[in-house]
């Protein structure tokens, strides 16, 4: 009922998405779009078991002007804390890409590895790639959905000894390679921009974690 489509715009690319997920409201910064969730969090305390939180989000990537859509780049982060024998915590990601003009579809899972440090708030992060042309006779596209889904798990299986198992999603960004297809076919490399935009990006975050 509190759903709401919102377009915002890249240099070279445009997102329609939902704002009511917890990944919340979207920021762009060149042909990066990234969230900064407040309330995507999963806790265990005292032996209450697996907690899981889980979201997927769709976002409609289309593009602006003579440009064709290469490539993704996926981070997210946020930070943990377990404590006790039996807490524990984890964190797993897919990113799905599937064509809106033509039959192609693609997807990599990740995820945050082991988190074993204990008894402190410690960070997590993760990452992925997803290049079109990895699936035979797709090498870029004008429109897809990207869907960004993630579960996060938090466990604690002994009461009554004050154990804590939690973690939150604090960041969650990803970089749009493009091409110009005006180009020829030989010619087309991916534009450099994308890495340094995704990284201004994750420079932002660190200067939202320093005001926070």
């Amino acid at each position: 009922g509190n759903a709401a489509l919102v377009t915002v715009m890249g240099d070279s690319v445009q997102f329609t998405y939902d704002d009511s997920s917890l990944y919340g409201t979207g920021n762009v910064i060149g042909n990066t779009i990234f969230f900064t969730p407040s309330d995507f969090k999963a806790e265990s305390l005292d032996g209450a078991g697996l907690v899981q939180t889980s979201e997927s989000l769709d976002v409609t990537v289309e593009t602006l002007g003579s440009n064709l859509i290469e490539s993704f780049q996926v981070y997210e982060s946020g930070d943990y804390k377990i404590f006790g024998a039996g807490a524990s915590v984890s964190a797993i990601a897919e990113l799905a890409v599937d064509s809106q003009t033509t039959a192609y579809t693609d997807s990599v899972a990740f995820s945050a590895g082991a988190l074993t440090t204990q008894n402190v708030l410690t960070d997590w992060s993760a990452g992925a790639a997803l290049d079109l042309g990895d699936t035979a006779g797709w090498e870029t596209d004008t429109q897809v959905i990207m869907t960004l889904s993630n579960t996060l798990s938090a466990t604690s299986l002994n009461a009554g000894v004050g154990e804590t198992a939690f973690i939150e999603k604090k960041f969650y960004g990803s970089a749009i390679g493009i091409t110009i297809d005006t180009m020829p076919p030989s010619s087309i490399v991916p534009v450099p921009a994308a890495a340094w935009l995704f990284g201004s990006a994750l420079g932002l975050l660190g200067w939202l974690r320093r005001r926070a």
